[in-house]
């Protein structure tokens, strides 16, 4: 795998890892054995495992960014503990639907909840109760728990993302992964007896859908004003054509000003994007990378990190993609440690030596040295950062009852 970190400069793996470790991820990539694949499959079945050792959990920061590789090593096999059994039923995946709001698209998603201990959860229903969950009384977990939304692929379904979003959670973060309109489930329309269909959509209906990613914040914000995670640490996870469902998503979620001084919007903080397509729907990513949240130009652009099969058909655009986003995007200086490059750059991309898709590389346990960096790079480039978008009631409702039950 190679790992290239934005800027001119392509940074060079064997400053991250021995030869060893090099070798290790070939044979990850090259196994066919059967028990092999079982090993790797049974890592994250049933959501009972957990990340602990020598990772930055969410809301804290990394006691010695300087030290060991271990922190920015995609490859590093981290120590898991087992969750309690008897939290499984309590944090087990929701199947839960929402109306999109003035089309009636009924969009089914699956709701991984955030793993919070009991003695928190009676803290946040507390504060909730008593009408004091304000900036200066916020719920613990309000303030660490880091949201995603995954999207996947057009013309697949939330299934191939249910196994990375297994993996989130059991790190720590609350996800959900949505059916995009007109695949899956969710196909009704209200007042509609005849279910929609992607196959007949005209671009201009393909690129509505990211009205089904807005619809998942909105679901999400809900949750922040509960108190179980932060909607101000979000990050956004999409494979394929949905790559630029997510990017127009992330632009318009940043053109959202303060109203009477609520925040609105800028609530994506990093995108993950598996084997983006070159174009679809009318985009293109050449066109995307001139907006200045992407490029950099005349902004701090978002956090990116970009993954692909080196050998896959994907591989030429999406090198191309990469390289037209180092030409506007910082870079650290030329034989940096890798504390430094992961603190001045926010563009980063993984090219296995594989021939797999995006849909393999996002939704396959075989992947997961791929999925630990993946966490690592929020970790860095979110976590790390967390202290700067402090947990806050969102939405003018929401704050407008939290203001007159302190009055009261």
């Amino acid at each position: 795998m190679h790992i290239h970190q934005h800027g001119n400069c392509q940074f060079n793996f064997s400053r991250l890892m021995t030869l060893s470790i090099i070798t290790t991820l070939l044979i990850v990539f090259a196994s066919t054995s059967d028990a092999y694949a079982q090993r790797r499959k049974s890592a994250l079945e049933g959501n009972k495992t957990q990340n602990k050792n020598n990772t930055t959990q969410p809301g804290q920061s990394n006691p010695n960014p300087g030290s060991a590789t271990r922190a920015t090593n995609p490859l590093a096999s981290q120590p898991k503990q087992p969750i309690k059994k008897e939290k499984d039923e309590e944090f087990a995946p929701q199947v839960v639907t929402m109306e999109v709001n003035r089309e009636g698209i009924q969009l089914f998603a699956t709701w991984f909840p955030p793993i919070i201990e009991k003695d928190k959860k009676k803290k946040n229903k507390a504060l909730k109760t008593n009408g004091s969950a304000t900036k200066d009384k916020v719920p613990e977990a309000g303030k660490s728990v880091v949201p995603f939304i995954l999207v996947h692929d057009w013309t697949r379904n939330r299934s191939d993302m249910l196994q990375l979003a297994s993996f989130l959670q059991a790190r720590g973060h609350a996800v959900i992964v949505p059916d995009l309109r007109g695949h899956g489930q969710s196909l009704t329309v209200n007042g509609r007896t005849k279910p929609i269909d992607h196959t007949k959509f005209k671009k201009a209906e393909k690129a509505s859908a990211v009205g089904d990613i807005d619809q998942c914040k909105r679901f999400l914000q809900e949750r922040n004003n509960e108190g179980i995670l932060n909607i101000d640490l979000l990050n956004v996870v999409a494979v394929g054509d949905s790559a630029h469902l997510a990017i127009a998503w992330a632009i318009t979620d940043w053109s959202w000003e303060p109203v009477a001084g609520i925040k609105q919007g800028k609530d994506v903080k990093s995108l993950i994007l598996f084997s983006p397509s070159n174009k679809f729907a009318g985009s293109s990513l050449r066109k995307l990378v001139k907006e200045p949240l992407i490029s950099g130009r005349k902004s701090t652009p978002l956090p990116m990190l970009v993954v692909w099969g080196g050998r896959s058909d994907a591989a030429e655009g999406c090198s191309d993609f990469v390289n037209l986003l180092r030409k506007t995007r910082p870079e650290a200086p030329a034989g940096s440690s890798s504390a430094v490059i992961w603190q001045t750059q926010n563009l980063f991309d993984l090219e296995a030596p594989t021939q797999m898709t995006g849909i393999q590389l996002a939704g396959s346990p075989n992947a997961e040295e791929i999925w630990l960096f993946a966490n690592n790079f929020v970790s860095q480039k979110v976590v790390e950062f967390s202290d700067q978008f402090p947990w806050q009631i969102r939405g003018a409702d929401a704050v407008l009852k939290a203001r007159e039950a302190l009055e009261k």
